[in-house]
């Protein structure tokens, strides 16, 4: 199993070799649309194309390890970061509180290539639920959701239908939409793992389709171990022990 511990989330929380942003209140749209030499420039926006304040931008050394630069966006959602020597490639992240934790969302860039202090960059990033990030093979803008079985438990996943209904606003404040599933599908390859689940509070059940028979089964927190419930309340966690970030882990059974 592919462990998403993204390099560009931690890498942000280390010491950086250099700090510099444009510190003023708000930034010229003139430096953010046209290429600057010696500068990082861009727009954070959401979803519906609305402006994001406080994104946090992170300027990573494709040559030196643990080379950083960091800088944040302002009230319109614009960025404008001094470039040192050497060669940087642009990331983007948004820290958001939702039902009572901190969720740290890598935002989706319009261009991954690296550049130069003599060259300079706009790199625009827009805040995505779900989908491929284009940075790693295996890893998504939407949750993890580990899969294991009851004790006792022998059905074969092809059997087994999942569905999550959002019960309450996503992260972003959107409605969501009712997701249901069966191995095959594009969010569930691995017989082990959901992936790219938009990150939101979720009502989870699971039927065993068989014999022309559709059989609730029942789900349980793999870390709380509080009982299977038919009718069960799914939410995401930030940093849990199994270092997948913003992942659930439950248990099937009958």
């Amino acid at each position: 199993m592919k462990t998403i511990i993204r390099k560009t989330i931690w890498l942000y929380f280390t010491v950086a070799v250099c700090t510099a942003c444009d510190k003023s209140d708000s930034i010229p749209d003139s430096q953010i649309n046209s290429l600057e030499k010696g500068y990082a420039t861009g727009k954070v926006v959401d979803s519906n194309d609305t402006p994001i304040s406080g994104a946090k931008i992170l300027l990573d050394n494709t040559v030196f390890y643990a080379s950083y630069i960091h800088g944040t966006t302002d009230k319109n959602g614009l960025y404008r970061i001094k470039v040192q020597p050497g060669s940087w490639r642009t990331f983007a992240y948004l820290d958001k509180t939702y039902n009572g934790q901190t969720y740290t969302m890598e935002l989706f860039p319009d261009g991954t290539d690296s550049y130069t202090e003599e060259e300079g960059a706009i790199r625009n990033f827009k805040w995505m639920l779900e989908g491929r990030m284009p940075w790693e093979s295996e890893a998504y803008y939407g949750g993890t959701v580990m899969l294991t079985t009851d004790i006792g438990f022998y059905e074969n996943e092809e059997n087994i239908e999942l569905t999550l209904t959002p019960s309450g606003p996503l992260i972003d404040g959107s409605e969501g939409r009712v997701i249901t599933l069966r191995f095959g599908d594009e969010k569930w390859i691995n017989r082990s793992e959901l992936w790219d689940i938009p990150i939101g509070r979720y009502k989870m059940t699971a039927k065993l389709k068989k014999n022309g028979k559709n059989i609730s089964l029942r789900i349980e927190d793999w870390y709380k171990r509080n009982g299977l419930a038919t009718d069960f309340q799914l939410d995401f966690i930030p940093k849990p022990a199994n270092g997948v970030n913003n992942s659930a882990s439950i248990v099937i059974g009958y």
